[in-house]
């Protein structure tokens, strides 16, 4: 039995068009970075405590730093075992190591990173109209919007003098972050 050619190169083609939208769908996900590298200092050593619907709350160790011109992340539990380990080098991520990829930790990162930009320079890494500044309660919160929908809420409560902080995501996702003293 033999092909014909013409349903062969047919079936190469829908195979193709499957795997460019397949790709196209993988980075549609992918969150907000800024335009440009933000002058935040570092290292930085975080208490992370994250909570999901349905899910008990973890409690994670991430530790920031700057590696020539990439930002490595690293993410720990409290065993010490690696959650997940990324670079971040001329706006795109890769995986440090032989670990999984890990969206939900990839998220918290660009998350921080929106909110370790200081608010003079959000308008040059995100855009004008892709945040806003409210207060609440005492608390100042900054929402990044993705598509015209908040995709995080940070909140800076008003007696940690912005040492701490709270995000929300839009998947229902909170991390609770605080800095570690250094020893």
């Amino acid at each position: 039995m033999t092909a014909h050619p013409a349903s062969f190169l047919s079936a190469c083609r829908a195979l193709a068009m499957t795997l460019a939208l397949l790709a196209l769908a993988g980075c549609a996900g992918a969150p907000p970075l800024p335009a440009r590298d933000a002058g935040f200092s570092l290292p930085r050593q975080l208490h992370v405590v994250q909570t999901a619907p349905g899910q008990p709350a973890q409690d994670l160790l991430l530790v920031v730093q700057r590696e020539d011109a990439a930002l490595r992340w690293s993410l720990f539990d409290p065993m010490g075992v690696p959650q997940a380990r990324q670079m971040l080098e001329r706006g795109q991520w890769r995986n440090d190591g032989f670990m999984r990829p890990n969206a939900q930790a990839r998220d918290l990162f660009a998350a921080l990173m929106f909110a370790w930009t200081p608010q003079a320079e959000l308008d040059a890494a995100y855009g004008a109209a892709s945040w806003r500044v409210a207060s609440q309660g005492g608390a100042t919160q900054r929402l990044l919007l993705d598509g015209g929908k908040v995709r995080w809420t940070v909140t800076y409560p008003a007696d940690t003098q912005g040492q701490a902080l709270a995000i929300g995501s839009a998947s229902g996702v909170t991390w609770r972050i605080t800095p570690l003293k250094e020893q």
